[in-house]
């Protein structure tokens, strides 16, 4: 249930390599660790000399797609290391499997990841120059493990203020793009034809409904009224993240013995925000769906990610910009 509610947080995987290094350093020991820095990378990568940009590339291997610039989109799988090797995150299932780290509720595969201001400078440099289809491992120096932007290396080393916790970055660029919403209804109108053969027409932008099982009538159900529904949510590679019915829990390894499984109150009202689930409000393209339905009519809906969980996704299960599906019925009060 909790992933039809609007807003919930995330863990950057910067933050998980970085946790517990807020304490602002002295000059002294900045320049103590850099020098540290510069000794382990001569040491381990002798003669490496870093880009234009700043940053140490330990292989690349170039694309035949578009050149990245630095606004657009990237959907990418990422893996981050410490810089000793130690995997912080991964989006590869294989290598997930092979570690021991795999969990089945997580998504693993490529995301679509912001560029411009909202990348780490790090990050963002590490992706200059690279091609779509294109792999790069890179090392990327503490003092670039910031939002912010400086137009030198120094400035960023001065201007840096916590301890430092170089990362390294291999990733595999496998798309762009500067229109996200277009971005994403591609993506949906290209699967929406996948499954169902032809085109389906949107009953909003971005937004688009089937209906599986006719209603009992037409009648609108009054804007105060209470409903009763099942549902399961979806990403578009079919990954089950949500659901309130038991066996389909069960059967994709998301049953939790603390939820109980059992048709789903939902308040109407008078629009998308006045929809609430256990007195929260839950996100528009679900709350759209509800308000579209009838008495026992059953419908499956599917919206791009400015309707769902847009830039921010939700947990381990709903990357960043992804388009979700969700399949809804109204029925009988419990």
């Amino acid at each position: 249930m909790k992933h039809i509610f609007r807003y919930l947080p995330i863990i950057a995987a910067v933050a998980a390599i970085t946790a517990g290094c807020a304490k602002t350093t002295t000059t002294s020991e900045k320049e103590d660790n850099r020098a540290y820095f510069l000794a382990w990378m001569e040491k381990n990568y002798p003669g490496l000399s870093p880009d234009s940009y700043g940053i140490y590339v330990l292989s690349n291997q170039e694309g035949n797609g578009a050149l990245y610039n630095d606004e657009e989109y990237v959907y990418a799988e990422v893996t981050t290391y410490d810089i000793e090797g130690n995997i912080a995150s991964t989006d590869d299932i294989k290598l997930a499997q092979q570690l021991g780290t795999y969990d089945e509720t997580y998504y693993y595969g490529p995301k679509m990841v912001a560029g411009g201001e909202d990348a780490s400078a790090g990050f963002l440099y590490s992706l200059r120059g690279m091609k779509v289809g294109g792999r790069k491992k890179v090392i990327v120096p503490f003092w670039f493990i910031t939002y912010n932007r400086y137009d030198s290396q120094e400035q960023y080393f001065k201007k840096y203020k916590s301890s430092p916790s170089s990362i390294m970055y291999d990733i595999k660029l496998i798309d762009k793009t500067d229109d996200i919403d277009k971005w994403e209804i591609d993506s949906l109108e290209t699967h929406l034809v996948h499954v169902y053969g032809t085109p389906q027409d949107s009953v909003s932008y971005g937004l688009y409904y089937k209906q599986l099982v006719e209603p009992a009538d037409l009648e609108e159900l009054p804007s105060d009224t209470t409903v009763y529904i099942n549902y399961t949510g979806r990403l578009l590679n079919g990954h089950v993240f949500d659901t309130n019915i038991k066996k389909v829990a069960v059967d994709n390894n998301i049953y939790s013995s603390s939820k109980d499984y059992e048709p789903q109150a939902v308040k109407l009202g008078s629009n998308t925000e006045g929809v609430t689930m256990d007195g929260s409000s839950i996100i528009t393209g679900f709350a759209n769906m509800i308000l579209k339905m009838h008495k026992y009519e059953k419908g499956i809906g599917y919206f791009i990610s400015k309707w769902g969980y847009s830039y921010s996704g939700s947990g381990s299960t709903i990357p960043a910009y992804s388009p979700l599906c969700f399949e809804i019925e109204l029925v009988d009060k419990p």
